[in-house]
């Protein structure tokens, strides 16, 4: 039918179809989506006592105006738990962000924290660059009130990064020194002391029993005094009493003085010495099986642990899993973590990873440690490998001709959304499996776990992991003689490297896939070389020294029949000749539009759609141009694509400012900022200037 009309100041939102003509003004809408409100403090601490002291400090010095506070304090005293308790008191709309500076195996950067941050406000794609993110992470929090607790850190420059900038926010860093470097930082320092005697005996209570104390009040004194008054042992040792009712006061106090420090002898570190003693009692009481899981969660180069990761590397039932967990959170050697997706998430107490990866150290032979490192590889790498063929099942091809039948594993997500969050949950842990992978020798696996991490690399940028991460992994497929997997690495790192703004780097990765690839006679990978060469060039400035790259690429891929590719390469060909050459431009965008649309890429073909319009626009046809990029800007929000929806909103902007309607233009441009604002601050601001000069 050709009666269908839209006419007049009719506004779209969403998928429309238009099957006649158009008259008049018409909008498109971004639909703006409310930024989710990060929830990331652990939960407070089940048995907590007095601190009434230190939170009136606290509160005091946050009315004087103090927006960063710095609690020390030797380990053990309680120095989280009392900064948990404080923040979650208080009144912060704008989101709650949380991070353990100290890792599961080496402090973590603060370019990797900064990068999560963002993420859990919306931010899909930060950029590289600390400067870059620390200038983004200002931007975001200058209008919001969040509160920031910083766990763990060794010195201020670790800190810095991370200060959010609006005025009603607070931060807690939590360090056994007193980082006093903070103090030009406008820090107030809190030194946390243990528990007076009375509060430690309380703290005993809670966990114990009042009937139980009360009938030993001598031995109850004597314990707290043996645990030095710290939270820490007080809580290790009052959860066995709780959980031990035919054990006395008199005889746990005796236990550990037993297993501790002596009451004449000097030690460094007696509170250290103390709590070990605590976490030796702790484990000796647990029953065997559980017991070989904690000494086996202590191996793990991981930070969180769940039901479906203790199940395969600890070789049990998921359910007998589930329950051991809670058996040892019931001894509080593990500490509850905010759930992910409905499902329970802990984490070993620092104290503990020391402890259980000690134990296991004595007591089990090293096949067995062994046998568990390879089992928590061959289970990551399943799960990702599950998550590459539901995100990107066209990268998800090269590694299972060469790799051994994998364990079966409980799958634990069932979309997509949810498995890119399982990807990012392990974002934290990669590095770290990668290199006791490549230290342990399996090469096999490493390189593989790296490929099937790619939906994480392409969604969501983590620049330093995943150049980090494609260096191990070319480094074995290179050990094994695998030249297919060589080239995947270098293809997939240089993407990453380029997307960082580390130009020289990819170009060089590029140059040795093109070489690699032609020695082979594969004129795909070929091609996809010679592609991201062109590419590199063209994002560098240099559209000239781009060209010849992209026609070998494009004549190589006729050879070969695939036309996708030669519509790829086609599109940054097109966009080197927009400028000067439009026409040309054009013809060439409408040619890669047809042969995307005949392979099955929607989401390219509406890149190519876009930027036809914009060419179109540029030639003098600003109605029909108008008309493309806003079929082409529809099928990229439904796509999800925020980088080109913003360029998208700036084409539309520019068109209706070359008509005149600078009412349509200004609105174009003010969302295109909105988008830019989130991942590209210079550009946002400079599409705020040229809505302010209409």
């Amino acid at each position: 039918m050709s009666g269908n009309q839209i006419g007049g100041e009719a506004r779209m939102t969403g998928l429309t179809v238009q099957a006649g003509r158009i008259f008049g003004g018409v909008h498109h809408h971004v639909v703006a989506v409310p930024l989710p409100i990060p929830r990331q403090l652990p939960p407070c601490a089940r048995h907590f006592t007095d601190r009434e002291e230190a939170r009136r400090a606290l509160n005091n010095a946050r009315k004087a105006g103090a927006r960063l506070h710095v609690i020390s304090g030797i380990g053990g005293v309680g120095k989280s738990a009392l900064a948990v308790r404080w923040l979650s008191d208080g009144a912060y709309d704008g989101g709650q962000l949380y991070v353990d500076l100290s890792g599961p195996e080496q402090p973590i950067r603060s370019e990797a924290v900064l990068r999560q941050w963002l993420r859990a406000f919306g931010i899909d794609r930060p950029p590289a660059q600390l400067g870059e993110l620390t200038g983004l992470w200002r931007s975001v929090t200058a209008t919001r009130s969040v509160a920031v607790l910083i766990d763990d850190a060794t010195d201020a420059g670790q800190v810095r990064p991370l200060l959010p900038a609006g005025e009603g926010s607070a931060t807690v860093v939590t360090s056994r020194n007193a980082l006093r470097e903070l103090a030009v930082d406008g820090a107030v320092s809190h030194p946390l002391r243990p528990l007076a005697q009375q509060a430690a005996i309380q703290l005993l209570t809670s966990l114990a029993g009042q009937d139980r104390i009360e009938a030993a009040p001598l031995d109850a004194a004597r314990l707290a005094d043996r645990c030095f008054r710290l939270p820490l042992p007080l809580v290790l040792v009052g959860a066995r009493l709780a959980s031990r009712p035919q054990h006395s006061v008199a005889a746990i106090t005796d236990a550990l003085a037993h297993r501790g420090l002596p009451d004449d002898t000097y030690c460094e570190d007696p509170a250290r010495m103390i709590t070990n003693a605590a976490l030796d009692g702790a484990y000796q009481e647990l029953e065997e099986e559980a017991q070989r899981i904690y000494r086996g969660l202590g191996l793990l180069p991981t930070g969180d642990v769940d039901p479906d990761l203790t199940a395969a590397v600890c070789e049990l039932p998921w359910a007998r899993a589930e329950w051991e967990l809670e058996v040892l959170a019931e001894e509080q050697l593990l500490e509850p973590l905010p759930e992910r997706g409905g499902r329970a998430r802990y984490r070993l107490i620092p104290a503990a990873r020391d402890h259980a990866r000690r134990l296991a150290l004595q007591h089990d032979p090293e096949e067995e440690r062994v046998r568990i490192l390879r089992r928590l590889c061959e289970w990551m790498l399943a799960i990702s490998t599950q998550a590459q063929m539901r995100l990107t099942p066209a990268q998800a091809t090269l590694w299972r001709s060469t790799m051994t039948e994998l364990p079966p594993v409980r799958t634990p997500f069932h979309d997509d959304g949810r498995a890119l969050a399982w990807l990012e949950s392990h974002e934290g842990s990669l590095l770290e499996v990668l290199r006791a992978a490549e230290t342990a020798g399996w090469d096999e696996l490493v390189w593989p776990l790296v490929d099937t991490f790619w939906p994480l690399f392409l969604r969501r940028h983590p620049y330093e992991l995943w150049a980090a991460a494609h260096e191990i992994g070319l480094a074995a497929a290179r050990r094994v003689g695998n030249a297919a997997a060589v080239r995947q690495m270098l293809l997939s790192g240089a993407i990453g490297l380029n997307a960082a703004g580390r130009a020289k780097d990819a170009i060089r990765w590029y140059g040795e896939a093109c070489d690699a690839a032609r020695d082979t006679g594969d004129l795909r990978d070929e091609g996809q070389a010679l592609l991201g060469l062109g590419a590199c060039h063209h994002d560098a400035g240099m559209p000239e020294q781009a060209r010849p790259f992209l026609t070998r690429a494009i004549a190589l891929w006729r050879s070969c029949g695939y036309s996708r590719g030669v519509a790829l390469a086609n599109i940054v060909l097109g966009e080197i000749d927009l400028p000067d050459d439009p026409d040309r431009a054009l013809d060439v965008f409408a040619e890669a539009r047809a042969d995307l649309l005949e392979a099955d890429d929607p989401y390219d073909a509406a890149r190519a759609l876009t930027l036809q319009g914009h060419a179109r626009v540029l030639t003098g046809d600003a109605e029909t141009g108008i008309r493309e990029m806003t079929t082409g800007l529809t099928a990229l929000a439904d796509a999800g694509g925020t980088r080109w929806q913003a360029r998208a909103l700036e084409w539309l902007g520019d068109a209706h400012r070359s008509k005149g309607d600078a009412a349509a233009a200004r609105e174009y441009f003010q969302q295109a900022e909105q988008l830019y604002e989130v991942m590209r601050p210079a550009d946002a601001e400079r599409i705020r200037a040229l809505a302010a000069g209409l």
